[in-house]
């Protein structure tokens, strides 16, 4: 009876058919379809009890959830594969097992192992060698081994390939050297192919293993992902079964540090004193109010580091530090400096090797304890050998996406250069003094200087300008007709003229002046005429570029706010500028007649037809929250007494700002508003440019055009370095698989490559995965430059890709949480808010994954 009075109250559904295979529960939330539940669930029905639902119903109450609109997804009949185990954590726990047993197996083999001794002399051979434990050297082609603990050396000023490696493994050490580095030549190819890569399980010049059979292997090292990139059989599209297990991702898993304790660490390592100043830097730079006992002990920092291997090291194992200098030949030397050093550096990175394996021996058993799930090895694994595939689309990407940035660029500056020469213009009888913007600018002019002319020279100058003004100079206005014979006979005036102009010359001191006549602020935009790269006009403007007016000295960007009373008085004892309140009063009165808003009544002034206010309502929206207006009384600058804007709400005002007739607001900081915001044409504001937020005040086409271009280039501002810098490998015919080369779709002329994205598996203390380029990158979008990187993975004839995200995930984490706590048991479909909030999320084009 109580489901019957409570399923009166249900949602309403808004689309879908209830069929035989929907399935709701006591909250009208759609459950599995009754198949996929037979089959999963092996036919268990929940039991809803009244009271847990009631409560349910009270809670999504409270939070204004109960009674939405729901709609009803499609039912789904599919036919599962056979379940192993009784339900599906079994089922996964064996499929997990299954897939990572030989990994383990030789991990563990590797945690037991005494590792050889290391040899005391390198071998200067290209390729492999193999040490003994008595310290023979053999060449051999790859170290035929199971498990290896491996790392990678790059000279990265000589490009991407690289420069030697070291392994080793339970039995033998094995050095690896690149033939750039053995070979002395004038130049290299910067297009490496699988010859200059390092081979792990095929001999040379071959894309196939001994045999034909991929075995098993394990490789441990240290952000592993980056020797991964060099490895050869990696780029093989099909093929390779190695693994690879990262000790900086087992840190993160066992004692990882969120973003901001590791300040807490940092500032810890500087002493206590100026540790804890660190500490209250960054709580301040955070926006955040300190609740609770201050932090009164640091014990914790002794179980926990950053990520380099030396203090991971020092954490896990202790002992002597490692000696990290000899790093900084392979980041800013030579390749003849590796040559010259070459012993040394090899040295350099066996006790790398060695290091990382006493790392690792340390950390499996902490990990096996701390993580036991099989599926988490088994996904981090899985997750440690990602493959993007490109084809010649890529290169054409890079070139049209630069070309497409440089020619807006171009445009950009343009637009801005006639922006700041109109600018200009307000010098003509003190315009600017009225300008809303460009009041507060450095409108000092520099005056003319000319040398003093000597009192013999005015003299003679002065009997030559007597004899020659025998020609007066023609009025332009009137034609003369031809000239008489006494004018032919005369000097001509033209002539006269550019003489005398020549004379001027002498009279200009030795170090020109920059720009005389100009103000300051448009001086600082234009190059000097000394510099070898002068241009004329405005050519150093960019949005980069800052100007700043004097107001934005202490907090940065902000906006005034106009109708403050109590401070007209000092605008007499101002010996600066002079705000143009009432101008700016005007634009404002504009303002509210465009958008039908209510206008302070003082609000009388005329308002100019070229001017506009940014949309302040969109800020009061995100600064109306108790939380941020407790940040704001944190401030020392902030006063909450006193002058008070009472028609608009944000971050401010600051009253220490003393701006006659305005209050000053600072933009909003996504950091916290104890941050100063550095430039408005950051991505942080371009939704505020989208929506009209942020709009351009003057300039008209140009400055509305200038904005434009500066969305259109933001993606690839950001991220052309990294995109530009990803290894790409070209592989040739023989070296894809048959299925590929002997498709119908095959192209003879084409490039088929891959890219190995440098995924850290566990990068967060919540074990997501971490990368800079590929998993940050956005969706593409028709007004950025360069946005359809994602589109640029394409694979090659015959295979196809498969799309899955897990849409919302935290919000299914939470779900599950909330179930627990919540529901008592209640089976609420995982969640009572998950329903609502996901599909409202999904709908306001964010995602949380």
């Amino acid at each position: 009876e109580g489901c019957k009075t409570l399923s009166s109250r249900k949602p309403h559904i808004l689309q879908g058919e209830d069929s035989t295979q929907t399935r709701l529960n006591p909250l009208n939330i759609q459950m599995l379809s009754k198949g996929l539940h037979e089959q999963i669930f092996r036919g268990l029905e929940p039991e809803y009890r009244e009271e847990a639902v009631q409560r349910s119903i009270r809670h999504l109450q409270k939070h204004q959830l109960w009674g939405k609109d729901t709609s009803l997804l499609p039912d789904v009949d599919l036919k599962l594969p056979k379940m192993y185990g009784n339900d599906i954590d079994e089922h996964f726990c064996h499929l997990a097992q299954t897939q990572s047993l030989p990994y383990l197996e030789a991990a563990t083999k590797l945690k037991l192992a005494d590792l050889p001794p290391m040899p005391q002399e390198w071998s200067w051979e290209v390729g492999w060698t193999r040490y003994g434990p008595t310290g023979e050297s053999q060449k051999v082609d790859f170290p035929d081994e199971s498990a290896l603990v491996f790392d990678v050396e790059v000279c990265t000023t000589e490009g991407q390939c690289p420069t030697l490696a070291v392994a080793v493994s339970p039995t033998n050490w094995y050095s690896w050297c690149s033939k750039r580095l053995i070979e002395e030549r004038y130049s290299w190819s910067n297009h490496l192919t699988l010859a200059d890569l390092i081979p792990l399980e095929t001999p040379f010049n071959s894309a196939r293993p001994p045999g034909g059979k991929w075995k098993e292997r394990l490789i441990v090292g240290h952000n592993v992902s980056f020797d991964r990139a060099h490895i050869k059989e990696q780029y093989l599209l099909k093929g390779s079964k190695v693994r690879f297990m990262d000790t900086m991702s087992l840190h993160m898993a066992i004692s990882g540090l969120t973003g901001f304790q590791r300040t807490l660490w940092m500032a810890s390592k500087l002493g206590k004193k100026r540790g804890l100043q660190e500490v209250k830097e960054h709580i301040k730079k955070a926006g955040k109010k300190h609740e609770g006992p201050m932090i009164g002990s640091w014990d914790w920092v002794n179980i926990s580091s950053i990520n380099n291997l030396a203090d991971v090291h020092a954490l896990y194992v202790g002992g002597p530090p490692l000696q990290k200098e000899a790093r900084e030949t392979f980041v800013k030397g030579s390749m003849t400096d590796v040559r010259n050093n070459f012993q040394e550096l090899m040295q350099y990175c066996a006790l790398d090797v060695k290091a990382t394996h006493e790392v690792f021996t340390e950390q499996l058993p902490l990990f096996m304890e701390r993580c036991p799930h099989p599926v988490t090895l088994a996904g981090m694994l899985e997750m440690g050998v990602s493959y993007l595939p490109v084809n010649q689309n890529w290169g054409r990407y890079l070139e049209d996406s630069q070309d497409v940035y440089e020619e807006l660029q171009r445009e950009m500056k343009k637009s801005l250069m006639i922006l700041a020469d109109d600018a200009c213009q307000l010098l003509e009888n003190d315009r600017y003094k009225e300008d809303p913007w460009l009041w507060d600018l450095d409108w000092d002019v520099q005056e003319f200087k000319q040398k003093k002319v000597a009192a013999s020279k005015k003299k003679g100058s002065k009997k030559a300008d007597d004899k020659q003004i025998a020609t007066p100079l023609p009025d332009w206005e009137e034609d003369p007709g031809p000239p008489s014979e006494e004018e032919m006979e005369g000097p001509r005036p033209s002539r006269l003229a550019v003489e005398n102009l020549k004379e001027t010359v002498n009279r200009l001191p030795k170090r020109r002046q920059h720009l005389p006549a100009h103000p300051g602020w448009y001086r600082k935009l234009c190059e000097k005429m000394s510099d070898d790269s002068w241009s004329p006009g405005a050519s150093l403007i960019s949005l980069q570029m800052r100007l700043t007016p004097k107001l934005m000295e202490k907090h940065g960007w902000g906006y005034l706010v106009p109708g403050r009373r109590d401070n007209l008085d000092s605008q007499e004892e101002n010996a600066g500028p002079v705000c143009p309140h009432r101008a700016i009063e005007s634009v404002y009165k504009e303002y509210c007649e465009q958008h039908s808003k209510e206008r302070p009544d003082y609000l009388d002034s005329i308002p100019s037809d070229d001017l506009m206010l940014t949309d302040s309502t969109v800020w009061t929206k995100v600064h109306n929250i108790p939380s941020c207006l407790e940040n704001f009384s944190t401030d020392p600058h902030y006063m909450k007494e006193g002058s008070h804007c009472h028609y608009h709400h944000g971050n401010g005002p600051y009253n220490d700002v003393d701006i006659p007739g305005c209050w000053f607001f600072k933009l909003p900081h996504k950091d916290g508003n104890h941050n100063n915001v550095g430039s408005p044409f950051s991505k942080d504001f371009l939704s505020k440019m989208e929506d009209g937020t942020l709009r351009a005040g003057r300039g008209g086409t140009n400055a509305t055009r200038a904005l434009e271009i500066n969305k259109m280039m933001s993606f690839w501002r950001n991220a052309h370095k990294r995109i530009s810098s990803q290894m790409v490998l070209w592989l040739r015919k023989v070296e894809l698989p048959r299925s590929v080369s002997r498709h119908k779709d095959f192209d003879e002329e084409g490039q088929y490559g891959a890219i190995l994205p440098q995924v850290v598996t566990a990068g967060t203390v919540t074990r997501r995965a971490v990368e800079p380029t590929w998993l940050t990158a956005s969706n593409a979008r028709r007004d950025r430059v360069g946005s359809e990187l994602k589109a640029m993975v394409q694979v090659p004839p015959g295979y196809h890709l498969i799309g899955a995200d897990v849409d919302s995930q935290e919000l299914w984490i939470a779900a599950v949480l909330c179930k627990l706590q919540k529901a008592n048991g209640l089976d609420l479909g995982s969640t009572c808010f998950l329903p609502v909030t996901s599909a409202e999320i999904s709908n306001s084009g964010s995602d949380t994954d």
